[in-house]
């Protein structure tokens, strides 16, 4: 019985330092993965410390200003299109923990039971609009069907279908998802802005039957018969005429936008590549705004976040020596000290958000490819 006992010790001790050893183990990879998934850019420090609401949403800008921007938004006023980049760039990161406080506040302030997505909230999270915005919440949906397997969250998921349901169902004008409908209305547009078809968000919800493979097949392919007329691509698809738009005025995040789309799809973007580059070359910045006719800058100002979309799009057509370059002008922009250290465009100690994410996006890509440190 003695021998007994001591082998029944012996056991025991055994097996108490190899849990103690497989606990060891996670916990350092739990910290390993913590440090690497946690590392937080100043950008994101920023952002963190300037434009959250008390609420925990993404302000639109620092201060609560009056002033309303072209999309007609003021203030700390809180968008669905910031939430969809936030919660991209959690994933870009695999920040569990982040992904996961951007998920809470979809589903306790921008999310109806229905599925529809309310595109801007007061800072104070009241719905003051009855409209939602197709390319925010492909986004969104997106994003959660990715989150969904990265963290085996099937919630996620479910939320996802909910929104994407959405969408197909009211949406869609003539089998085509257009730029956003009118709850209150019962209005969906007829327009459908190129810079919104993002191919990859779309073939999701298809491999999920929430779209049937024409609708697809429609939508990619008004992108890829959206041609340059010279070097510039139009701005929108009347679904009603079946016409292509352009604008005289060209805003270069629509641009980059859709020629990150269209490299995504394997589509021709050769012409503004070669433009982009020979700008660059040329004058060492690219500017927010060219006319069309004369492709000359219509502006003098340039926008970090033209520079993020123009790094993502470089990267998509593997042109890495751009976006380093790229990565170089739009890092002039950002604060290295003070109190709005990390923050991009801070001019009268205000910022757009949409300045911040986009190159925090961009930026974090360029990192996750180990082309900067």
């Amino acid at each position: 019985m003695e021998q007994l006992s001591q082998g029944e010790g012996v056991k025991r001790k055994v097996m108490y330092i190899s849990a103690l050893l497989v606990m060891i183990s996670l916990m350092l990879f739990i910290l390993f993965n913590r440090t690497q998934n946690e590392q937080r850019f100043a950008g994101e420090e920023f952002i963190e410390e300037w434009l959250r609401n008390e609420n925990g949403t993404l302000a639109t800008y620092i201060q609560e200003g009056k002033l309303v921007d072209e999309d007609l938004v003021k203030g700390r006023e809180a968008l669905s299109e910031t939430l969809g980049l936030w919660m991209e760039y959690a994933i870009e990161k695999k920040d569990a923990k982040l992904f996961e406080e951007a998920y809470d506040q979809l589903i306790h302030l921008f999310l109806d039971e229905k599925g529809f997505v309310y595109w801007k909230l007061t800072e104070d999270g009241e719905k003051e609009v009855w409209a939602n915005a197709l390319v925010d919440d492909l986004r969104i949906a997106s994003a959660l069907f990715q989150a969904a397997e990265l963290w085996n969250r099937p919630v996620y998921k479910n939320t996802a279908r909910s929104v994407s349901n959405y969408l197909v169902e009211n949406n869609a004008y003539k089998g085509i998802l257009t730029d956003f409908y009118d709850k209150k209305i019962r209005y969906k547009s007829r327009i459908i802005t190129l810079s919104y078809v993002e191919p990859e968000s779309l073939a999701v919800l298809e491999t999920e039957q929430i779209m049937d493979n024409k609708m697809l097949n429609d939508m990619l392919l008004i992108l890829e018969n959206a041609e340059p007329q010279r070097v510039f691509f139009p701005k929108s698809y009347n679904v009603q005429t079946r016409e292509y738009q352009f604008d005289d005025t060209i805003n270069l995040i629509d641009q980059s936008l859709v020629a990150y789309y269209r490299a995504k799809r394997g589509y021709s973007t050769n012409t503004f590549h070669s433009f982009i580059k020979e700008q660059f070359d040329k004058h060492g910045v690219i500017y927010g705004q060219y006319n069309r006719h004369s492709e000359k800058p219509a502006v003098d100002y340039e926008s970090p976040a033209i520079y993020g979309w123009l790094i993502l799009y470089s990267l998509q057509v593997n042109d890495d020596a751009l976006a380093l370059q790229l990565f170089n002008e739009m890092n002039k922009f950002q604060l290295k000290e003070g109190q709005y250290k990390g923050g991009y465009s801070v001019y009268k100690e205000d910022t757009h958000i949409f300045d911040n994410l986009v190159p925090l996006i961009a930026e974090r890509e360029l990192y996750n490819r180990k082309l900067i440190k």
